[in-house]
């Protein structure tokens, strides 16, 4: 089985957690001390370097109280992905 990597997709997570994030007025470090994940990790993954896993997908919306599928809704996203 070939493994398969959607860089544009983990950019535009990386780019709607984020943007979730700011919107509630948390910071990184914040996130980080809430879900007990590196800010080290979200900062990479907020820049889509890293592919998150579904279990910090599902962390992530739990402490920011969205629902999850939020995360995976990019239709707002302003700006392209450059790959």
């Amino acid at each position: 089985m070939k493994y398969l990597k959607d860089e544009d997709f983990i950019k535009k997570f990386g780019q709607k957690l984020k943007q979730i994030r700011e919107g509630k007025g948390i910071s990184q470090e914040q996130l980080s001390l809430l879900t007990e994940v590196s800010q080290s990790q979200i900062a990479r993954t907020e820049l889509g370097q890293v592919n998150t896993s579904i279990s910090h997908a599902s962390t992530y919306a739990k402490f920011l109280k969205v629902n999850p599928m939020e995360l995976f809704d990019f239709t707002d996203l302003k700006e392209k992905v450059k790959k």
